[in-house]
């Protein structure tokens, strides 16, 4: 009989001890899980960026393919680096009083060939189109010397501008090449560091706001008051 007493008891302690250990777990795996992780079944643009909702607030998770390099409370900004296709990236997303707003791509370019910046901004222009149709907005620069400049006493800039528009209800889409290449191509240029850039902007106006106050107008006085 006391056997079967002391059993009862041990039973009972073990079942005790499991329930501690069960209910810590819990504890533990919910603490775990904080701050929230945004995934979206959704992954269409007009709602968010591949399954990250416009408006997600700056402490909520990216789940992301990326490698994130930088997460800027200060700013409300996180950077991550990784591939698109064939293109090595860096993918900045922005946050707003109103949460998430934009993210905006720069494209790791050859910094040493104008006819290839305008290739690849083409070949992501047509990419784009064919999801999202014709460009809404074109606009289309080139000015400076051509690749065939060849005096490195006196280089010169080759430049080409580019920008197209897609307006995606609600979001909007930016394709900018901002080009700038010194010519000749030598060891000893006038000019040192990288001037050209291609980004791919996508962004939401209806997130795009912000607490802090514009600087105030200029006020211009009329030619009235000047003669």
């Amino acid at each position: 009989m006391k056997q079967l007493i002391l059993i009862s008891t041990l039973i009972s302690v073990c079942l005790g001890q499991a329930e501690t250990l069960a209910l810590d777990s819990l504890s533990t795996q919910a603490e775990v899980e904080l701050p929230s992780i945004v995934d979206s079944t959704d992954l269409s643009i007009e709602n968010g960026y591949k399954g990250y909702p416009w408006g997600s607030a700056f402490n909520s998770l990216i789940k992301s393919s990326f490698t994130l390099l930088l997460d800027d409370s200060t700013n409300l900004n996180k950077t991550f680096a990784g591939k698109l296709g064939i293109d090595s990236v860096m993918v900045v997303y922005a946050f707003a009083d109103s949460g998430f707003w934009k993210v905006e791509i720069d494209f790791m370019i050859k910094q040493n060939n104008i006819d290839e910046l305008i290739s690849n901004y083409r070949r992501l222009e047509k990419n784009i189109s064919a999801v999202y149709g014709s460009p809404k907005m074109l606009n289309q620069k080139e000015s400076g010397v051509s690749s065939a400049f060849a005096d490195p006493l006196n280089q010169k800039f080759s430049r080409a501008s580019y920008r197209s528009n897609w307006n995606v209800n609600p979001v909007i889409i930016e394709l900018y090449l901002n080009g700038n290449i010194l010519l000749p191509i030598t060891d000893l240029p006038l000019f040192s560091g990288n001037f050209s850039f291609l980004k791919l902007v996508y962004y939401n106006p209806d997130y795009m706001h912000s607490s802090k106050k514009m600087p105030e107008k200029e006020i211009i006085p009329s030619i009235f008051d000047i003669y």
